[in-house]
C-alpha cells in the first residue's frame, strides 16, 4: 500500500483577511503564520517551521498554525511531528473533518492502523461526503485483513466521489483478488468511463481490466486491454509483461517473445524480481522451442 510521497504544499492555508474583533495575539499569530506559509511554498521548510512555531507560541489556540505545521512536516517526511501537530489542531478544533482525515493519512505512514481507522471514521462522521476518507479507510481495512469492510468502504468512496478513479481501481483490484471477477470487470469498465484520456491512471485501469480478463481466460479481450494501456504509456512494465504472458497463453510464441523481451529490457531495479525471472525463463523456453 506504500505510495510515492505526494507534494502537499497546495494544502497550506494562507489567511488573507481577519475580522476586526480578533485579539492582538491572533492577528500577530496569523501574520507570522502567513510568513511561514509563504516560506513553505518557496520550499524553505526550515524557515517555515521556525515561523510557524513562533506563530503557535504567540497564539496556542490558532488551530490553523498546527495544520500548516503538519503539512510542512509531512513534506519533510517527519510524520511523528505531523501527527503531534494535527493532534494539537484537533485539541483546539475537534469539528474540522479535514484535520481528522489528514491525521489518518499520517498514521498510515506510521503504520498505526487502529489509530488511522479511528481518525478516518471520525472524519466521515463529521463530513459524510469526504470521499478520500472512505478510500483511505478501505486501505486500512485491507491492512487489518478485513476485506469485506474494505469492499464496503471502497464502494462508498466511489459513490461519494464518482470521478475518483483510484477508488474504482482499488475496488476492481480487490474484487479480482477475492475471486469476484464479474464484479471486478464491471467496476473497471466504469473506471474507464471516468478516466481522463491519455493519463497514467487510464493506462492502469486498462491493465487491471486486462488482468481480470486473463483470469477469466478471455485472452483476446485481455490482449486488447493491455495494448490499450501501452498505447497510453508505451513503456508500462506491468502491461508489457502481462501482454507477453497472455500471448504465451495463446501459444503465440513470436509476440510472447517480443513483449517479454521488451519487459526485460525496461524492467530495471524496481521491477519485482520474480516477474523478471519468470520472463527470462519463459524467453529461454520459447527460444529452445524454435
Amino acid at each position: 500500500m506504500k505510495r510515492s510521497h505526494v507534494m502537499l504544499v497546495g494544502c497550506l492555508s494562507l489567511v488573507v483577511g481577519m475580522a476586526s474583533n480578533c485579539s492582538r495575539a491572533r492577528v500577530e499569530s496569523m501574520n507570522k503564520m502567513n510568513e511561514g506559509v509563504i516560506a513553505a511554498q518557496q520550499k524553505r521548510f526550515a524557515d517555515a517551521t521556525k515561523l510557524l512555531d513562533s506563530a503557535a507560541a504567540i497564539d496556542p489556540k490558532n488551530d490553523q498554525v498546527f495544520w500548516n505545521l503538519a503539512i510542512v512536516h509531512m513534506e519533510m517526511r517527519k510524520f511523528e511531528r505531523a501527527r503531534d501537530d494535527l493532534q494539537k489542531a484537533i485539541a483546539v478544533n475537534a469539528d474540522a473533518a479535514g484535520y481528522h482525515e489528514k491525521l489518518g493519512t499520517v498514521l498510515i505512514e506510521l503504520k498505526d492502523w487502529t489509530g488511522a481507522k479511528q481518525a478516518f471514521e471520525k472524519a466521515i462522521q463529521l463530513e459524510p461526503g469526504i470521499f478520500k476518507a472512505y478510500y483511505k479507510l478501505a486501505q486500512v481495512h485491507e491492512q487489518l485483513d478485513d476485506q469485506q469492510s474494505a469492499l464496503q468502504r471502497y464502494t462508498e468512496a466511489v459513490q461519494k466521489g464518482p470521478r475518483f478513479l483510484e477508488a474504482y481501481s482499488a475496488l476492481g483490484r480487490l474484487y479480482a483478488d477475492l475471486g469476484y471477477l464479474d464484479q471486478a470487470t464491471q467496476v473497471l469498465q466504469e473506471a474507464l468511463k471516468v478516466a481522463l484520456p491519455g493519463t497514467e491512471e487510464e493506462a492502469q485501469a486498462h491493465h487491471l481490466l486486462g488482468t481480470v480478463y486473463q483470469e477469466q481466460q478471455k485472452f483476446d479481450q485481455a490482449v486488447s486491454e493491455f495494448k490499450a494501456a501501452l498505447a497510453v504509456v508505451p513503456g508500462m512494465r506491468d502491461a508489457l509483461f502481462s501482454l507477453g504472458w497472455t500471448y504465451h497463453l495463446l501459444n503465440n510464441k513470436e509476440e510472447a517473445k517480443r513483449f517479454l523481451k521488451k519487459f526485460v529490457d525496461v524492467a530495471g531495479a524496481e521491477a519485482p524480481a520474480h516477474y523478471v525471472k519468470a520472463a527470462r525463463d519463459k524467453l529461454s523456453e520459447i527460444q529452445e522451442g524454435f
